[in-house]
């Protein structure tokens, strides 16, 4: 189906729900990351998710592929904040 006679609201709902089968896996990392204390965590992985599913809920196809991209997607943000604790973690240079 290419989606030409969808009406407004089937639409929209479409890419509500395309855009929550993105979102979904990185809220459930943002609530793990709140309930650690990390609140500046929580919020910079809400951030990078919300804006990846605005721009991905439009573009994706099916909801099938929307919901492998957002756990690819929270696999990619947990590989960047480990990547950047291990640097954090290993100054190059030791400042005593």
């Amino acid at each position: 189906m290419d989606g030409l006679l969808l009406t407004r609201r089937e639409r929209l709902r479409g890419y509500s729900e395309k855009t929550g089968l993105i979102v979904g896996p990185s809220v459930v990392l943002a609530l793990v990351e709140l309930a650690l204390g990390l609140w500046v965590v929580a919020i910079f992985v809400l951030a990078i998710a919300g804006m990846v599913a605005l721009a991905g809920g439009s573009s994706l196809r099916t909801r099938k592929g929307s919901a492998v991209f957002g756990v690819c997607l929270v696999a990619a943000i947990l590989l960047f904040l480990l990547i950047a604790s291990w640097f954090i973690s290993h100054p190059i240079q030791r400042g005593d």
